[in-house]
């Protein structure tokens, strides 16, 4: 195991954190349109990289798992702090939820255990997009009944794209489906 510097580490952390709200990793000012901060590919790479690095944190520096520490599954009863605030794609919501657990002690809930549930249940479909030319994500009339909706996007270099949003009723879905379908059956499938 290697073991990195903590503070190098935090600060690597809010560069990416900057970077993946679009922002200028150096003074915070907010970037402009056509920067490339603002590009989609850009910032869901940050996010990831700052999923690693948060992982990285808050195993205190140290690559590899940690022996004898095993962390709990996410806490249900976190979900009764959850308050609307704006419509919002799954990564932003997840992310809400997932505000205010200790991730030393608790799993944090990942947008792909929801999004693999919704499409196992219809709500959401994986599809061949031949004006795009790639498989893509879109919801169904299912999804749309309940407040998940997608549209069509163009990101500043172009490129277009399906963003998926929740509206209330859509997140309070999500919310309410948790506890009883979705951690449920996302725990029968593996040990998540």
């Amino acid at each position: 195991m290697e073991q990195f510097d903590l503070e190098k580490l935090e600060n690597a952390l809010t560069c990416v954190e900057r970077i993946a709200d679009g922002k200028n990793p150096i003074n915070n000012d907010v970037a402009d349109n056509d920067d490339v901060m603002n590009n989609p590919i850009i910032i869901r790479s940050m996010f990831f990289i700052k999923d690693i690095l948060t992982e990285l944190k808050n195993n205190n520096g140290i690559i590899g798992k940690s022996l004898g520490v095993r962390k709990k599954d996410f806490p249900i009863e976190s979900l009764s702090d959850y308050q609307y605030s704006g419509v919002k794609t799954i990564t932003r919501l997840t992310e809400q939820l997932n505000t205010g657990i200790d991730e030393k002690i608790y799993k944090k809930l990942s947008y792909r255990t929801v999004t693999d549930w919704l499409k196992k249940n219809g709500y959401l479909i994986e599809t061949e997009d031949e004006q795009l030319g790639k498989k893509v994500t879109l919801t169904t009339e299912k999804a749309q009944a309940i407040g998940i909706t997608h549209s069509l996007q163009t990101s500043i270099s172009g490129r277009s794209y399906y963003r998926i949003e929740y509206d209330k009723q859509g997140q309070e879905f999500v919310v309410q489906n948790l506890p009883f379908n979705i951690l449920r059956s996302k725990k029968s499938t593996s040990s998540w």
